[in-house]
């Protein structure tokens, strides 16, 4: 697939996804939108892909929303939003449902749409350095990306309201007390120390990792006995695959598992 915003390469079960526009600060729009739609359509119906590596290149992550882009559309502003958005929130949704563990690898600074597109990833690692930025009301746009979902799910309702209310911005050190990311480590092992925890999860139970992700985006959403029973059913369906039985296998043999991702 050809891209112009974004770089797309699959290796040994891992999927890197690279935002590749730093010359203008990975901004946020139609082309990405459509871009980054193809790719997760793509990514998370490959077999072979068992982890999701997100990263980008240049001195910031992503300055979210391109502001000129959208200046410049005059009355058509609306149109616009509901275009890009269609493929940007399909896009989140899918990344959030599918099996593969997604890695976030936040280098530098990350503003607005971009701050859902990090929260979404199953797990995040950011530099030290780094800046969270909530840019919504500070331009006097309400949140979109899947923000009011993927921040609240990670630091609560209270919170998330607060940080897009005063359009906050936190540091590495606030982040990672809220739980908004979940390692912080120096600026030059943000990509080593990802692309690590990708890689192990790429060597992993693969669709475990589905199971888990997906009984973890809907505990707001059920009762508690529903919530059980739904874990006794995954569990039952997951303990016939081929990774099951050979986890099982190897902790009774005391060894290490090798994982096949089915």
């Amino acid at each position: 697939m050809a891209t112009k915003s974004i770089e797309c390469t699959v290796d040994n079960g891992l999927a890197h996804i690279v935002l590749d526009r730093a010359e203008r600060g990975n901004p946020i729009d139609g082309e990405f939108c459509r871009e980054f739609s193809l790719a997760i359509a793509e990514l998370s119906e490959r077999a072979d892909v068992r982890a999701v590596l997100l990263s980008a290149r240049g001195r910031l992550f992503s300055v979210g929303g391109d502001l000129t882009s959208l200046l410049s559309q005059g009355d058509a502003l609306p149109a616009t939003i509901k275009a890009w958005t269609a493929d940007l929130h399909v896009a989140i949704a899918r990344m959030v449902r599918m099996r593969a563990p997604v890695v976030a690898a936040v280098h530098g600074n990350v503003a607005g749409g971009s701050v859902s597109l990090m929260a979404a990833a199953d797990l995040v690692v950011m530099a030290e350095t780094a800046k969270i930025s909530a840019a919504f009301s500070r331009i006097g746009f309400s949140p979109d990306s899947g923000s009011t979902t993927t921040v609240t799910r990670r630091i609560g309702v209270a919170r998330a309201r607060r940080f897009f209310l005063l359009g906050e911005t936190l540091d590495a050190k606030s982040a990672l007390a809220l739980g908004l990311v979940d390692f912080v480590v120096p600026a030059d092992a943000v990509q080593s120390e990802a692309a690590r925890i990708a890689g192990e999860l790429a060597a992993g139970p693969t669709e475990a990792f589905g199971a888990i992700k997906r009984l973890f985006s809907q505990t707001n959403d059920r009762s508690f006995e529903s919530q059980l029973e739904d874990e006794a059913e995954t569990l039952a369906a997951i303990s016939r695959t081929t990774d099951a039985r050979e986890g099982v296998r190897a902790f009774v043999e005391k060894r290490k598992p090798v994982f096949a991702g089915k």
